[in-house]
């Protein structure tokens, strides 16, 4: 009986000596799992490493490409130029903003009477905003502080007093154009040339720097028109 007893003991410890072998192969789930979810993790991270620098590039190549856009529009094309000052009243006021083709500038279609923006020599890139009233081949001078175009006074009152040193006849050149503000006693222009401060002489304006042809006013919204 002794015996018996001993088998049926030795038997029911059995599977108390393969219960551990067991508790590890369930441990050892988990931890792949929590590996495969680390790298899973670890994909995903470099994955959205991976968008966010393309989303990036992608941003640049967009603003870059809309500068380049803008440049070229603004070169070739067209601007908005905004009016500082009353050199050009009534035709236009302080503070406007006007729509300015460039093409036909750039193209060499200027007439007597446009209105232009234009640079001065020793300015820089400031923006003046003025008329052409002298072409290639007119005739300006001046006397006794009046200046003449083609034998007509500009401003028969005569020049401001620093503005009032006369000069000798000059025909414009081939690519020339006297430019002058509509306000004629209150606009620093091409009148003003030969004068005793050659800091602010202009003379006549050559055509490389004239940038546009005025069209119209586009603000304010009430005062919107076409530019004559």
């Amino acid at each position: 009986m002794n015996e018996d007893w001993n088998e049926e003991k030795s038997g029911a410890a059995q599977p108390d000596e393969v219960q551990p072998d067991g508790q590890q192969a369930e441990d050892q789930q988990p931890l792949e799992e929590q590996q495969a979810q680390a790298d899973a993790d670890a994909e995903r991270r470099e994955k959205l490493k991976k968008t966010a620098k393309k989303e990036i590039r992608e941003w640049i190549v967009a603003l870059v490409s809309a500068l380049v856009v803008v440049l070229l529009v603004r070169t070739f094309l067209f601007t908005v130029i905004r009016v500082d000052g009353s050199s050009m009243y009534p035709t236009l006021v302080n503070d406007e903003r006007l729509f300015v083709t460039v093409a036909d500038v750039k193209l060499g279609h200027v007439e007597r009477g446009d209105v232009v923006i234009c640079h001065y020599p020793n300015r820089g890139r400031t923006y003046f905003v003025k008329r052409v009233v002298g072409v290639p081949g007119d005739k300006v001078c001046r006397y006794g502080g009046v200046t003449y175009l083609n034998g007509e006074p500009l401003d028969p009152l005569g020049l401001a007093a620093e503005a009032r040193y006369d000069y000798d006849e000059y025909t414009l050149g081939e690519n020339e154009y006297f430019c002058v503000g509509d306000n004629r006693y209150d606009s620093h222009d091409s009148r003003d040339w030969n004068d005793g401060d050659a800091s602010r002489d202009v003379g006549p304006i050559s055509g490389d720097m004239l940038v546009g042809k005025v069209r119209h006013v586009i603000w304010p919204l009430n005062a919107i028109r076409a530019v004559e």
